[in-house]
């Protein structure tokens, strides 16, 4: 009795020590599975988000080479164009502002399959389409001419003392240099984190001091419209040798918009009221470092055209005269948002305008003939003095020749945008040694992926 006792107390003893076992051993291997899952899932999320990535790294690729065949292809679409314009305003059609309408040209590359019912209630029929059944994403882009906003580097296409002549009375009379009170002043009167206020013509001569060639400080003679060299030291003993991370002026011209916080003078506040209005958009940028030195007057905000007159004719009403200069500014705006198309076929088709000259088709007879002889809403015509107005016409243009392209590929939850600099000018050359021409696809000035 004692022996089977002991024999049964035994099995059971082996039974629950199986138990034990059969346990521990389920437990490991459900934590081997549940790591074996996490690392799997992990590694499925990875590769799913390093697929969406380089799938909307090349929709963005693809929505920028389009933009940049678009803009190409733009004088074909013009001809279309011109017998119509040519019928309405007596004018040849100047370029047309494709760009502004790329995100909507580009829909159909840039939509995928399921999203397309708006363009097929438009018309666009995709039956017969290859490659566009299967999109994983989609795109946007917003391009900008640079051409449209004043230029505070180097200009391409002047030198020497032209060159720092041009960009000095752009930049003082945009900051309302000319006017007797501007709204502008606070900016220029306020000291910095270091405690020294940096007047308009500070700010002027420090940003030609970073992008010129020589050593010696510049010194801006506003009435005269002229710079000059070496009259007041040299440009080492500048106020960035007294900070705590001290540097020296470049002396070269400037890499991207972003390299001007280092100029003095470009505080805050001057950043939001005459850089980047809007952070982080393109459109609302009034300053460039891209551009060739000329204004396109089919393109340039109304604010930056007065600065552009202004610094030939500074004395005239729309540059002295606060009220003038908000009914031109005003005025123009409004014109932009009902006429979609450019206003002026040659330079001087706005100096017509801004003098007041020309036949009922011309844009300011139109105006006298809406608004009435005399209107309060209409700004007085100026006169242009004569020696003033051929150096205009050279500084003013109306087609665009460099832009700002931004395209944004979407797949999943992977988002790539590109920002670029394209120059399509027809006078770009390579720089020595190297020997081309300019592309029809134009050529990159800047070029960052995120």
């Amino acid at each position: 009795m004692n022996r089977s006792y002991d024999k049964t107390r035994k099995t059971r003893s082996q039974e629950g020590v199986a138990l034990i076992v059969a346990i521990t051993t389920v437990a490991i291997l459900a934590v081997m599975l549940a790591d074996m899952h996490e690392t799997t899932g992990t590694a499925f999320a990875v590769s799913t988000s390093q697929r969406d990535a380089l799938q909307a790294e090349y929709m963005a690729k693809s929505a920028l080479n389009l933009t940049r065949l678009l803009i190409g292809k733009e004088p074909q679409v013009r001809r279309f164009v011109d017998p119509l314009y040519r019928a309405a305003t007596g004018r040849p059609a100047p370029q047309l502002p494709v760009w502004n309408f790329v995100d909507e040209l580009l829909s159909p590359f840039c939509t995928p399959e399921d999203q397309r019912g708006t363009l097929v209630q438009l018309g666009i029929d995709f039956g017969d389409t290859i490659g566009f059944d299967g999109l994983p994403g989609e795109c946007h882009v917003v391009a900008v001419s640079e051409n449209g906003k004043i230029n505070v580097n180097d200009p391409l296409f002047l030198d020497g003392e032209r060159a720092r002549n041009a960009v000095a009375t752009q930049l003082f009379s945009l900051t309302g240099g000319y006017l007797p009170e501007s709204p502008y002043d606070a900016i220029f009167n306020q000291e910095d984190e270091s405690g020294n206020i940096t007047t308009r013509i500070d700010l002027v001569s420090a940003l030609i001091d970073w992008w010129d060639r020589d050593i010696q400080r510049t010194d801006f003679d506003p009435g005269a419209g002229q710079t000059r060299t070496g009259g007041t030291g040299t440009e080492d003993d500048s106020i960035y040798q007294l900070g705590d991370d001290p540097y020296r002026n470049k002396n070269a011209p400037l890499d991207s918009i972003h390299e001007l916080r280092l100029i003095r003078g470009f505080t805050d506040d001057f950043w939001a009221t005459f850089v980047e209005p809007v952070p982080n958009d393109p459109e609302a940028r009034i300053l460039t470092i891209y551009a060739s030195g000329l204004v396109n007057v089919n393109e340039a905000s109304p604010q930056v055209l007065l600065g552009r007159l202004c610094a030939h004719a500074p004395e005239s009403t729309l540059c002295v005269d606060p009220l003038e200069s908000l009914k031109f500014t005003q005025i123009l705006g409004t014109i932009r948002q009902l006429i979609p198309i450019p206003l002026f076929s040659k330079p001087e088709d706005f100096m017509n305008f801004v003098e007041g000259k020309g036949s009922q088709k011309e844009l300011y007879g139109m105006l006298v003939g809406f608004l009435g002889e005399g209107s309060e809403l209409l700004f007085v015509p100026i006169e242009i003095p004569p020696d003033q107005k051929e150096p205009l016409a050279r500084s003013l243009a109306t087609s665009a020749k460099i832009f700002t392209i931004e395209a944004t590929g979407l797949v999943g939850r992977s988002q790539v945008r590109i920002q670029s600099v394209v120059n399509f000018h027809e006078r770009w050359v390579p720089p020595p040694p190297n020997t081309g021409r300019m592309s029809g696809l134009g050529v990159f000035h800047y070029y960052r992926m995120n």
